[in-house]
């Protein structure tokens, strides 16, 4: 039997996507949730899932999708706010700053340990696992700053890490640099595929999991419209996020699971 991690990294987004991430993962459809607790929905939010958690225990690995660059959050800590606002940097910039070794080193850290914290505090855990959106995990430079973040979060256990490379050399320096810090790296997969029609999807996922590595970490992004959803995304974005949902609720899928010998660990 081999063990996959379904997750989706996303929860504090939209309540249509929060609703339909903690019903999945109740149902046993998913099996890890990251939050983004950059969020503005955070502070509302994260009392279902702390519910939730009660709830499942460790059927369920819940973690925080730090956030560093993109949209739909702001800064968490006081220094990086005084900096920049209520605005992250883009994913361009953090990527050409970190070539030329140029990244706000110190602010960095001060926010990934602040949104730690924010999790830990208002979940009244400390998170399973930790992940970085939009990939920056994939700069070592980044990667050692949250690292380090999480060593001075003084954790009972240290969390597993996502890794953002499926595979290569990068993926093995980053291994090396994560278990330098005692933590364990949880493999990329090749992520649910992103389309809209529930049929062609059920047939993909009938081999998407064939020679994936025990463990692999499979992205998966489902939710429900609503009104937030549709003022921020694309009606494609949104269609994909619905099928998957369909898709993922289904005893379809998990007839396909049990058809594989796939365990969602």
């Amino acid at each position: 039997m081999k063990r996959i991690t379904l997750g989706a990294l996303d929860y504090g987004l939209a309540f249509g996507v929060d609703r339909a991430l903690r019903d999945l993962a109740e149902r046993g459809r998913l099996s890890a949730l990251g939050a983004l607790v950059a969020t503005e929905l955070w502070p509302r939010e994260f009392r279902p899932l702390q519910e939730l958690a009660d709830k499942v225990g460790d059927q369920v690995l819940f973690g925080v999708t730090l956030a560093f660059s993109g949209d739909r959050v702001s800064p968490v800590s006081t220094r990086m706010q005084e900096v920049y606002g209520d605005r992250m940097m883009t994913r361009e910039k953090l990527q050409r700053r970190a070539f030329f070794r140029l990244l706000p080193d110190e602010l960095l850290l001060e926010e990934a340990q602040a949104q730690l914290a924010r999790y830990s505090v208002l979940m009244k855990r400390q998170p399973d696992f930790i992940a970085v959106r939009e990939g920056l995990l994939e700069r070592s430079s980044l990667a050692r700053l949250v690292f380090k973040a999480v060593q001075s979060s003084d954790f009972d256990k240290p969390p597993l890490v996502v890794s953002p490379i499926r595979s290569g050399l990068k993926t093995l320096r980053l291994a090396r640099l994560a278990k330098s810090y005692q933590m364990q790296m949880l493999p990329k997969a090749e992520p649910l595929p992103e389309i809209s029609d529930p049929e062609e999807l059920h047939r993909l996922l009938h081999n998407h999991f064939d020679g994936m590595s025990d463990r692999s970490f499979v992205a998966a992004i489902p939710g429900q419209s609503d009104d937030r959803l549709r003022r921020n995304e694309p009606r494609k974005k949104i269609a994909i996020r619905e099928c998957q949902y369909e898709v993922l609720s289904s005893d379809r899928f998990f007839r396909t699971l049990d058809k594989k010998d796939v365990f969602l660990n």
